[in-house]
């Protein structure tokens, strides 16, 4: 039988990487014309200003398509779009117009209490099986 040739995987630590490739870039951008590194410069600026306004959520796939949709048919910015609708939420929610409990499931993660049910908005269905709860349709009132 023959022996597998085992390869040993290189590990770089993540700083060290992040470390080479910076310096890979600037000097790179070294050679380039001083209109190019400014410009380079101002963009790198432009996103490091916009870093702290950044968030990144797991949302299922039909509410990003519709959130997509809707920003193309209003002309606007689909982060627009969701500033607006999450600044609606948390205004409906500290005004006790929301009640969040009606949605919870307990969790099984180490990290959160609870888990929220998302009805899902384009076939009525729920996103999660129910294992914990009982059925949905019995704890929500549609407005």
């Amino acid at each position: 039988m023959a022996r597998k040739k085992l390869t040993r995987l290189l590990m770089i630590d993540p700083d060290v990487t992040n470390l080479l490739k910076d310096m890979e870039r600037r000097q790179f951008e070294s050679q380039l014309p001083r209109r190019e590194k400014e410009k380079k410069t101002r963009e790198r600026e432009k996103i490091n200003a916009r870093r702290d306004r950044r968030v990144t959520y797991d949302l299922p796939p039909e509410i990003r398509n519709r959130v997509m949709i809707l920003s193309e048919q209003l002309s606007i910015p689909a982060s627009q779009l969701v500033t607006l609708a999450l600044v609606q939420f948390l205004e409906e929610y500290d005004s006790e117009k929301i009640d969040l409990s009606i949605y919870k499931i307990p969790s099984r993660s180490p990290r959160y209490d609870w888990n929220l049910i998302i009805p899902n908005l384009l076939t009525g269905n729920d996103s999660k099986k129910k294992k914990n709860s009982s059925s949905l349709s019995n704890k929500v009132v549609k407005k």
